[in-house]
């Protein structure tokens, strides 16, 4: 299982000065070793500071290399826990399975119970609610739109950017824009994003590509897990992370409001009503 310290510094990489992608990919590739070794013979070992070593954790949002080391540590021990043994012969669907099990772990390693529920009241209180989406994302953004929609909330999705770009114009305050893309800092995404702060919006944001500059453009943000970490990384789909994401926010949603989860209930209800009316008519 890949570390959850390791998929945050994935996320991060394209944020990194020179010195602190070096420091990154030997922390990478050198994780264990990063449990017993000093600030100075780290330092040393990739040709960098000290200096450049704390910035590098504070940017990861630990105190310095001691808080980065306490983490790793911790991860270490949890894996070891859970560690499963690896199956005969070498299977292909168990490593496949394995990947997507990985990827779920550390996604949830990232979320913060809180923060979902918050994100959850922006959503049921928000005045208009506008999905963002771009590429591969376009799916999860399209099945998040349904599922608001069977809960009484209404919202509209945008999925190519002549259209973002016209959408977030009309952006006011008490409008909640969210947006779902591999990173935020594509060009018609972050000036949506800035564009909707600008106009008064609020602003959720679900990447698998973390920045500093989230925090000027996001209210609440979510990390999903790259699948850059998998081991059959070329044919796995980054999608379910933004499904399973949406699914924990819709389903704070859903805990913290009877009269949201009741409305879900009628309209499931209704559905299953309507396929079994087909299902008679193809029957006889």
């Amino acid at each position: 299982m890949v570390s959850t310290v390791i998929s945050k510094i994935i996320s991060m990489q394209p944020n990194f000065t020179v010195s602190e992608n070096v420091i990154s990919q030997y922390v990478i590739g050198h994780a264990e070793q990063i449990l017993t070794t000093t600030i100075t013979a780290l330092a040393d070992e990739t040709g960098t500071s000290e200096a450049s070593i704390n910035r590098f954790c504070k940017k990861l949002g630990y105190k310095g290399f001691n808080g980065l080391k306490i983490a790793l540590a911790q991860e270490s021990f949890y894996n070891n826990m859970v560690q499963e043994t690896p199956s005969s012969g070498g299977n292909f669907i168990a490593s496949v399975t394995s990947d997507y099990r990985s990827m779920l772990n550390n996604t949830a390693a990232l979320l913060d119970e809180s923060t979902v529920f918050k994100a959850a009241d922006m959503i049921k209180n928000a005045k208009n609610i506008n999905l963002y989406a771009l590429a591969n994302t376009t799916f999860a953004a399209r099945e998040f739109r349904y599922k608001l929609e069977l809960a009484g909330i209404r919202a509209k999705e945008y999925t190519d950017p002549l259209s973002i770009s016209l959408q977030v114009t009309n952006t006011s305050p008490g409008d909640l824009s969210i947006f779902i893309a591999r990173s935020i800092m594509m060009k018609d995404i972050y000036q949506a994003a800035s564009a909707s702060i600008d106009r008064g919006g609020k602003n959720l944001t679900i990447t698998s590509v973390d920045s500093p500059k989230l925090s000027d453009i996001a209210d609440y943000k979510f990390i999903v897990s790259d699948k850059l970490i998998a081991n059959n990384t070329t044919a796995l789909s980054d999608n379910l992370m933004y499904l399973y994401v949406t699914d924990i926010i819709y389903s704070a949603l859903l805990k913290s409001d009877k009269a949201l989860r009741q409305k879900k209930l009628s309209s499931d209800a209704l559905i299953n009503n309507s396929q079994t009316m087909d299902s008679y008519v193809f029957e006889y």
